[in-house]
C-alpha cells in the first residue's frame, strides 16, 4: 500500500509514461487562469504522499524521475508551441522534486523548490495565453518578429523564459544549483544528469527567444501589452528576484 502512494506519486510529481495525463490534461485546459492553476496546484498532492508514505525513498525512484527530466528536457529542444513547452519544462522541473525528497529535504523546502519552478511558468502560461489570442496559436513561425511589433511583451517574455530555465537570481536557479551541491560528492552521476538537464532547458529557452524575437512581424499589426500590465509583471519579477536571494540564504 505504501509503494502504491509512490506510485500515484508520480502522477502528480511527473514520472514517465504517467507523465502524459499531466500534459494532456494541462493542454485540454481551455483558459489561462485554469492552466495557471493546474500548475500551482497540481504537485501538490504528490508532496504530500512522498512525504507521508511509509515506505522509503529507493534509487529505482530517483532514478525514475531523472530519465523522466532528461526525456521531458530532450523535448523541449524540438518542441515549437509556446503552450506545450510549458507543460514539458513542468514536466522536466516537477520530477527532480523527487531528487530533493531523496536527499533529505524539509516539506518545506520541497515546497519552495515547487514553487521555485511553478511561479515563473505560471507567468509564461499568462504571457502565451495572450500571445494564443492575438495570432490564434503561440506556435513559433507564426508568432515571429515580436521585437519589432511588440517591444513591451518582447521584454517580458525574455526575463520570464529567463526564469524558467534557471538563470542566476531567479528561484529555479538556486534549486537546481542545491540539488546539484547536494548530491556532487555522493552520487556524481545525479549531479551529471541535473545538469544535463539545465543545459537543455536553457538551449531549447534561447532557441524559442531567437525564433520568436527576430524575423518579420506579422502582416497584421497586434496591440502590445499594456503599461499596467507590464508594471505588473516588472513587479512579480523583483519578488521572484528577492525570493530567489532569499533560497540561496536558505538553500545554500
Amino acid at each position: 500500500m505504501a509503494s502504491m502512494s509512490l506510485l500515484l506519486a508520480g502522477l502528480f510529481l511527473p514520472l514517465f509514461p504517467m507523465s502524459i495525463i499531466f500534459n494532456f490534461v494541462f493542454q485540454r485546459a481551455s483558459s489561462a487562469w485554469l492552466r495557471v492553476i493546474i500548475i500551482l496546484v497540481w504537485p501538490l498532492p504528490g508532496l504530500w504522499l512522498i512525504e507521508n508514505s511509509a515506505t522509503e525513498l529507493v534509487d529505482i525512484y530517483v532514478y525514475w524521475a531523472l530519465f523522466t527530466s532528461v526525456l521531458y528536457g530532450f523535448r523541449t529542444v524540438v518542441v515549437k508551441e509556446l503552450s506545450v513547452w510549458t507543460g514539458f519544462i513542468a514536466t522536466s522541473a516537477w520530477s527532480l522534486l523527487w531528487v530533493a525528497e531523496y536527499l533529505g529535504a524539509k516539506i518545506d523546502d520541497l515546497i519552495m523548490h515547487t514553487f521555485a519552478y511553478s511561479i515563473p511558468l505560471v507567468l509564461l502560461a499568462l504571457i502565451v495565453a495572450r500571445l494564443e489570442r492575438q495570432y490564434e496559436s503561440a506556435y513559433v513561425g507564426v508568432v515571429t518578429g515580436l521585437a519589432q511589433e511588440q517591444p513591451r511583451t518582447t521584454g517580458l517574455i525574455v526575463v520570464v523564459i529567463l526564469a524558467v530555465i534557471g538563470s542566476p537570481v531567479f528561484p529555479s536557479f538556486f534549486a537546481l544549483l542545491s540539488n546539484i551541491n547536494n548530491v556532487v560528492v555522493v552520487l556524481p552521476s545525479v549531479a551529471l544528469a541535473i545538469a544535463l538537464v539545465w543545459l537543455l532547458w536553457s538551449w531549447s529557452g534561447v532557441r524559442l527567444l531567437q525564433e520568436l524575437i527576430v524575423g518579420d512581424p506579422a502582416v497584421f499589426q497586434h496591440e502590445d501589452i499594456s503599461y499596467g500590465q507590464t508594471m505588473l509583471f516588472c513587479l512579480s519579477f523583483i519578488l521572484l528576484v528577492a525570493g530567489g536571494l532569499y533560497m540561496a540564504e536558505i538553500l545554500l
